[in-house]
């Protein structure tokens, strides 16, 4: 089982999808506390209380001043920014962002990054999802808030496409 941190993004566009599920299947999820705010304030229909694959850490001080420093410089919002000040002092496998800027300082930092659409294809890819399945949750990720281009849209669809075959 992996360890994953997240920011705010991947959680919401996930389970607007149906596809929440995917990160118990995957391990267990780590975020700093500014990501559950975000989260009762954008995506209310999630339970008050996360479920127990989504574990709610607070910031060690280093980690909140790094966070700080790159809020401040303007790099990141603050739920991005805590949640991958959180991923460097915790070393997770991977680090879930949707937002392009956490994603390239996060490989910068050496830290595997993977968005909503990533952990679709990576549980289709390892079977953890039948095909028909895969492809209904790419379509949920295709109809949720997550803005997709029609050129990442199709390259998703023959991805699924080669998997299955």
């Amino acid at each position: 089982m992996k360890r994953l941190v997240a920011d705010t993004g991947p959680l919401i566009h996930l389970h607007e999808a149906g596809a929440l599920h995917l990160l118990s299947l995957i391990g267990s999820v780590t975020l700093p506390p500014i990501v559950r705010e975000e989260l009762r304030l954008h995506a209310p229909a999630l339970p008050a209380a996360p479920p127990p694959e989504l574990r709610v850490e607070t910031l060690s001080p280093s980690a909140h001043e790094r966070a700080s420093a790159w809020q401040q410089a303007g790099l990141l919002h603050r739920g991005e920014a805590e949640a991958l000040a959180l991923a460097v002092a915790t070393k997770p496998d991977w680090f879930l962002t949707d937002d392009a800027a956490a994603r390239l300082m996060a490989e910068a930092l050496g830290i595997e990054t993977h968005g909503s659409l990533g952990i679709v294809l990576w549980a289709a890819a390892n079977k953890l999802v039948m095909p028909t399945e895969a492809e209904v949750l790419l379509a949920g990720l295709e109809k949720s808030s997550l803005w997709m281009s029609p050129r990442v849209r199709a390259a998703a669809r023959s991805a699924l496409k080669q998997m299955h075959r």
